[in-house]
């Protein structure tokens, strides 16, 4: 389905790949209140699980940098150590569950 509306504000041909950007009011933080208004009376509310799932995902995003950044000074110290039999079982394990549309 092709919708055309050649009225379209805001839109030109250059820019017709892009969305308009809305501003905060000043001393706002972009999750304080977890909503936002566009000029023309557009909204979006970004829920309370939202918002503690995006700060969960932040937290794991600095643990993993913490892992590798272990990870990494054992191996520059030539103490990294890698057990076969549960490398083997992790691999075969995320080919199977790959096969079956999970990762």
């Amino acid at each position: 389905m092709k919708i055309q509306n050649d009225a379209l504000q805001g839109s030109t041909p250059l820019e017709t790949g892009r969305t308009q950007s809305t501003t905060l009011p000043a001393g706002a933080h972009a999750l304080a209140g977890h909503k936002a208004a566009g000029h023309d009376g557009d909204s979006v509310e970004i829920s309370g699980l939202s918002a503690h799932l995006s700060e969960a995902n932040g937290v794991d995003a600095r643990q993993r940098e913490a892992r590798v950044a272990e990870l990494a000074a054992l191996y520059a110290k030539g103490e990294y150590r890698v057990n076969p039999a549960q490398l083997g079982r992790k691999l075969v394990d995320h080919a199977i569950g790959a096969g079956k549309g999970v990762e």
